[in-house]
């Protein structure tokens, strides 16, 4: 193999190695957003079944 041609496949190695990490990051930064989205979607749930029955528990007492 000659040596211009080693070198480019060296290069096009540590690219792909780099695309390759920053996907990984990319993915795990993108995993803790929707982490954190569907604890805030669960919180809200919650709230909403707090609420329904405090106005059940209103409409009971009149």
């Amino acid at each position: 193999m000659e040596k211009g041609k080693y070198v480019e496949l060296l290069l096009l190695i540590e690219l792909a190695e780099n695309c390759h990490r920053d996907m990984m990051i990319l993915a795990a930064k993108h995993q803790a957003d929707a982490d954190r989205a569907a604890r805030k979607a669960r919180a809200f749930e919650h709230k909403a079944v707090r609420l329904q029955r405090q106005l059940e528990a209103a409409e009971d007492s009149l």
